[in-house]
């Protein structure tokens, strides 16, 4: 995967624009890897220098993808949610997994993803 329009259709992203270094983020995502892992989540973290994922490595044609959409949003804004159809569904000001679990449970393609199961 070499761009973020790459993942459409096959996996939701989290986007995260830390306010530093040390707040915790990648660690947080790391510790929910199976409820991730069962929403089809892709997520990334841009740490200034570098971007951070949960894939194996992340291509720099990537990582600009990732900054250059972090870089566009408010100064409120840290984190966005993108469905698996490409769009933006939610803009929020922190990391708060339950609510970004809540939020794709809701989602119909999801819904049917669970009555699969």
């Amino acid at each position: 995967m070499n761009k973020l329009s790459d993942y459409q259709w096959k996996n939701r992203l989290i986007l995260v624009q830390p306010a530093d270094e040390r707040a915790g983020e990648v660690e947080t995502l790391r510790r929910a890897q199976a409820k991730i892992e069962d929403r089809d989540i892709v997520w990334f973290v841009n740490m200034g220098s570098t971007v951070v994922s949960n894939q194996s490595a992340v291509p720099s044609s990537l990582a600009r993808d990732v900054k250059a959409l972090l870089e566009g949003l408010g100064s409120d804004e840290r984190v966005l949610l993108i469905g698996k159809d490409g769009g933006i569904k939610s803009r929020e000001s922190s990391l708060n997994l339950d609510a970004i679990f809540d939020r794709i449970d809701a989602m119909p393609m999801r819904r049917r993803e669970m009555r699969a199961d």
